[in-house]
């Protein structure tokens, strides 16, 4: 028997050791039909990874591993879509599948309609490499639904690019992204504003992807609104991860 913790459950969880053996379900035929699934399921990861990279650091703390395999779990629609491919090499191509992305729940706390209350509006430029968001007349006190131990909150506006993923010709191997195909991601960011502080004036924020980034076909450019929460010490800590959120903000 071997004992172990899982994250965000509470309790301690036991499996008892035994069963098939590596060698075995990766040579018998028996094992044909597990083999295909587990390679579309890692197919399925290594994009979830990558959406979860797309975030940038800013909302790991919120985009955590629970969270990854929520987003791994819609993937296999998308795969599910690919029916004129032999199962275990459909392809992940969320460039023709981006509204699946859509379902995930953002956040691990509260979504952030909850939590932010104040408008704001979202442009996106022509050639899909930047995002700005203005906050129009943020109050604080009115505007943000902050956990009791705040004092302080921060604001980030994330973009990224996300490759399509696909398995090599006569291979169980995926395509990655590297080399000039590599993906891009930015970040811009909100000093840490009180909580009790006074109406401000529209704070806009703008995230960009690096110059001469070449935006391909089987790229898909995510953007996502972030807040996290702070208190203040000697000096601002952020509060741990169930106090923020992730609003997605679309897939184009």
């Amino acid at each position: 028997m071997s004992f172990y913790e899982v994250e965000g459950e509470d309790g301690i969880f036991v499996r008892q050791k035994g069963g098939a053996n590596r060698n075995h379900i990766r040579n018998s035929p028996v094992f044909d039909k597990l083999r295909k699934a587990e390679n579309e399921l890692r197919g399925r990861s290594i994009v979830a990874k990558g959406v979860r990279k797309a975030f940038d650091l800013w909302a790991y703390g919120i985009f955590n591993r629970h969270l990854q395999a929520a987003v791994a779990g819609v993937l296999a629609q998308i795969q599910n879509m690919e029916s004129n491919i032999t199962t275990g090499k459909r392809g992940v191509y969320i460039t023709k599948y981006k509204e699946v992305l859509n379902q995930v729940k953002w956040y691990y706390y509260k979504p952030m309609k909850e939590i932010l209350l104040c408008p704001y509006s979202i442009e996106t430029s022509e050639d899909r490499k930047s995002i700005t968001i203005t906050f129009k007349g943020l109050n604080p006190k009115f505007h943000i639904k902050a956990p009791a131990a705040a004092s302080h909150f921060k604001l980030f506006l994330g973009i990224g690019t996300v490759t399509d993923s696909v398995v090599y010709p006569n291979s169980l191997r995926w395509t990655k992204p590297h080399g000039q195909n590599v993906d891009a991601i930015a970040r811009a960011e909100s000093e840490w504003i009180a909580l009790n502080g006074p109406l401000m004036d529209d704070l806009t924020l703008t995230a960009t992807l690096r110059e001469g980034f070449v935006i391909k076909d089987d790229k898909t450019v995510l953007r996502a609104l972030g807040i996290v929460f702070g208190k203040m010490m000697y000096q601002i800590e952020m509060i741990p991860r169930d106090r923020g959120s992730i609003e997605y903000l679309g897939g184009v």
